[in-house]
């Protein structure tokens, strides 16, 4: 396969995965002086931030190398896992929210998100 296909193919990779993880933005965003900031359940939310942080690492560096490799025939399957680990990503941030007295987005803003992102990433391309 001609170097121009393969750079393209690794352009269209690294569109598919963004800078920080959802729920790592949510958990950063939580005020400290509030009173449930201090609570068990808020402090144990905070752990699926480091969970989505080394996803979306893995992501960075396993899904433009898997289509590289596999000269585009997994551009379908890969993006249907991003899409999945950024629904789960959405999910989570969701309940760092709620855990920590704020708000939970509800599941159909969650969808459109996720839709909303994927659509873009590939119009990106």
């Amino acid at each position: 396969m001609g170097i121009l296909i393969r750079c393209a193919l690794l352009v269209m990779a690294c569109s598919l995965v963004a800078c920080a993880s959802n729920t790592r933005t949510m958990a950063d965003s939580i005020n400290p002086e509030t009173q449930q900031y201090k609570s068990p359940a808020c402090q144990r939310s905070f752990q699926l931030a480091e969970m989505h942080d080394d996803i979306k690492m893995s992501r960075t560096i396993v899904t433009p190398t898997l289509l590289v490799l596999s000269g585009g025939s997994l551009f379908f399957p890969l993006l249907g896992i991003n899409i999945g680990l950024d629904a789960l990503d959405h999910l989570d941030a969701s309940h760092v929210s709620k855990a920590c007295g704020g708000f939970a987005t509800p599941s159909e803003n969650i969808l459109e998100k996720v839709l909303l992102g994927a659509g873009f990433g590939i119009l990106k391309k």
